[in-house]
């Protein structure tokens, strides 16, 4: 019997989005503790440099493990992991705008970036459990 394109792309496309969530999040956390200790912290192709505070960094590892334990819940095939994941990082940029390092940028500097990001990370934590969701509880 023959498998569909689909069961037999799963461990491809999982373990993709898996490497990419963990990448990310790693890439993440080290750039905003490094511009923290050191002088700033940026977006990969934006010259804008933000100084986070002591504040933001609690906050941003509290909402940080948020997001880790998304992806813990997504390696356990669960697709409430998605939205934990999509929720912590929605939460830090509320948090961010209003309150954080970006509240004094306009929104229509870092909207083109936002746009990208989220829209990566639906693709990742919310399509990809939803298209394979014979596999994720």
């Amino acid at each position: 019997m023959e498998t569909s394109f689909k069961s037999r792309s799963f461990k491809f496309v999982y373990w993709i989005m898996l490497i990419f969530l963990v990448g990310d999040t790693l890439d993440t956390f080290y750039r905003t503790i490094s511009g923290y200790l050191g002088d700033g912290m940026s977006f990969p192709g934006f010259d804008l440099v933000l100084q986070p505070t002591t504040l933001d960094i609690i906050v941003f590892l509290i909402l940080q493990c948020g997001a880790i334990y998304g992806i813990y819940l997504l390696y356990k095939l669960k697709k409430v992991g998605g939205y934990w994941f999509l929720g912590s990082s929605f939460l830090f940029l509320i948090y961010a705008k209003i309150f954080g390092p970006i509240a004094e940028v306009s929104i229509s500097i870092i909207l083109p970036m936002l746009i990208l990001y989220f829209g990566i990370y639906i693709v990742m934590v919310i399509c990809i459990p939803w298209y394979y969701s014979d596999k994720f509880e």
